[in-house]
């Protein structure tokens, strides 16, 4: 009689945790839609663009691979978890190398909205570096294209993220890993992104120019160097090496 009672009060209590599960996660969404200002841009954009027979190249390849293989999910029944990670700098994860993989699992989906949201910020750096004035062979010109080389070079980082992405590698060096990448790319966007707004304050100056040129080179060495290490530690990651 005790046993039915006690198996009673379970099965209350777990269809109790469903609903409540369900009614949370109802409207909920870890990777929030395009804001109304992002999806008219993307729509103008896509408007501009030649007409043809040819299948058109999708805008956010990588944001379809997270749905796919559904890494978007959430792990724990709270959204205000989720919630309270998207305060949380990515430079969190890189106390988790070592977190069980039972841990470690309900972070995964905030890592991928992370990788999402940089894929998105791609077309913000774009419309940025297309905006700044720079007449042929000038000083600003040149700004240009070492910035575009900047932009291109962090954006390896999300095909690293792609190489690995359905690999079985331990949860908590992934997050390890994934955090310091998603971190790193952003890190170069906001360098991008600071000399676009302050674009004008070196016209005319060509040895603050070629300081700035000589930095940005470093920064893409820096990228070079560390893409390489986070690809190899992951690598070594799914075949069981120790890094």
């Amino acid at each position: 009689m005790a046993t039915d009672v006690v198996q009673e009060e379970r099965a209350v209590e777990e269809l109790a945790n469903k609903l409540e599960s369900t009614n949370l996660y109802q409207d909920y969404k870890i990777i929030p839609e395009l804001s109304e200002e992002e999806q008219k841009l993307l729509d103008e954009e896509i408007a501009k663009r030649p007409k043809t027979n040819m299948p058109q190249a999708v805008d956010f390849p990588l944001h379809d691979i997270v749905k796919e293989l559904k890494l978007d999910q959430p792990q724990e029944s709270d959204p205000e978890f989720y919630e309270d990670l998207k305060t949380q700098p990515a430079t969190i994860y890189l106390e988790m190398k070592d977190v069980p993989d039972a841990i470690g699992k309900k972070y995964v989906p905030d890592l991928a909205r992370r990788f999402v949201e940089t894929e998105r910020r791609i077309k913000t750096m774009e419309r940025m570096l297309q905006a700044l004035p720079r007449p042929d062979r000038s000083l600003e010109d040149d700004r240009f294209e070492i910035l575009t080389e900047v932009l291109d070079k962090a954006c390896q980082g999300l095909e690293i993220w792609e190489t690995h992405c359905e690999r079985n590698i331990p949860i908590g060096k992934r997050l390890y890993l994934e955090g310091q990448l998603v971190h790193l790319i952003n890190s170069k966007f906001d360098i991008i992104e600071k000399i676009c707004k302050e674009f004008h304050k070196l016209k005319d100056k060509r040895d603050e120019v070629n300081n700035e040129r000589e930095w940005l080179r470093y920064e893409i060495r820096h990228c070079d160097m560390m893409f390489t290490e986070i690809h190899e530690r992951l690598l070594k990651s799914y075949i069981g090496m120790e890094w």
